[in-house]
């Protein structure tokens, strides 16, 4: 369903992105993992149409989309949340949810009753026309899932929407994801939580310094030898940084 061949991202000498390729096959849940600065979120603002790429090309059911603008992309299927929800604070949670219904209908009825229909999907049903000021952040996340899925995306790219999150708004976030899966959406996400990801994934990729460094089944990425060195560092050789040593 989305095929990244050899993308690379610079902005100016940094290389943010270095020559990754991922395939995502329809119906799956991939988590796209790394470390803090590995050129996750870049790599999904490549994807997305904000950055574009410096070199490689992405085709999404199909199409070539490196080089469109994120509207173009959301257009076709392809739709993205943000790490920090974009909350609109002048606006209810119906609202906000109509924005993203409105990519496909002028109508607001229409657009209302797509709302209304996310809403309940994602647990917001009850908060729909309450301002998004009083969201917690636990229903802020879920604010900024349910205004992707009102574009009727194909597949969705989710950013960090289980940072901040206690164990129990955790495994709430989790069956949410499922359920997306269950109705028919194919899921990339990024994530630090490890154990969510364990749970949920059908595979794993994982960057490192903007490079693939795995791709796999949860547990076989998670017994590579480069991916532990990634995330702990490289163990100390046998008798290095011994008291003593060679020096007198």
């Amino acid at each position: 369903m989305l095929q990244i061949d050899n993308v690379t991202k610079r902005f100016g000498g940094l290389v943010a992105v270095d020559a990754v390729s991922l395939t995502v096959n329809e119906g799956e849940i991939i988590g796209l993992i790394g470390p803090n600065g590995a050129g996750k979120t870049t790599l999904y603002n490549v994807i997305a149409g904000t950055f574009p790429a410096t070199q490689g090309s992405i085709h999404f059911r199909g199409q070539r989309i490196d080089g469109k603008r994120a509207d173009e992309t959301c257009m076709l299927g392809l739709a993205r949340t943000f790490q920090i929800p974009q909350v609109f604070g002048s606006m209810t949670v119906g609202d906000s949810i109509m924005v993203g219904a409105f990519l496909r209908s002028r109508s607001r009825r229409v657009a209302r009753r797509r709302a209304e229909e996310v809403a309940e999907a994602v647990g917001l049903g009850h908060r729909f026309d309450l301002p998004t000021t009083s969201l917690t952040t636990a229903e802020r996340k879920r604010l900024e899932v349910a205004r992707t899925l009102a574009t009727d995306p194909g597949m969705i790219l989710l950013d960090e929407v289980m940072a901040g999150l206690n164990h129990t708004e955790v495994q709430l976030m989790l069956d949410l994801v499922s359920s997306l899966r269950d109705g028919g959406l194919t899921v990339l996400f990024v994530e630090h939580n490890l154990s969510a990801v364990m749970q949920i994934c059908d595979r794993i990729a994982v960057l490192d310094h903007g490079a693939k460094i795995a791709d796999g089944l949860p547990t076989e990425v998670m017994e590579n030898r480069e991916v532990i060195t990634a995330y702990l560092g490289a163990p100390a050789e046998d008798g290095e940084n011994q008291a003593g040593g060679d020096h007198a």
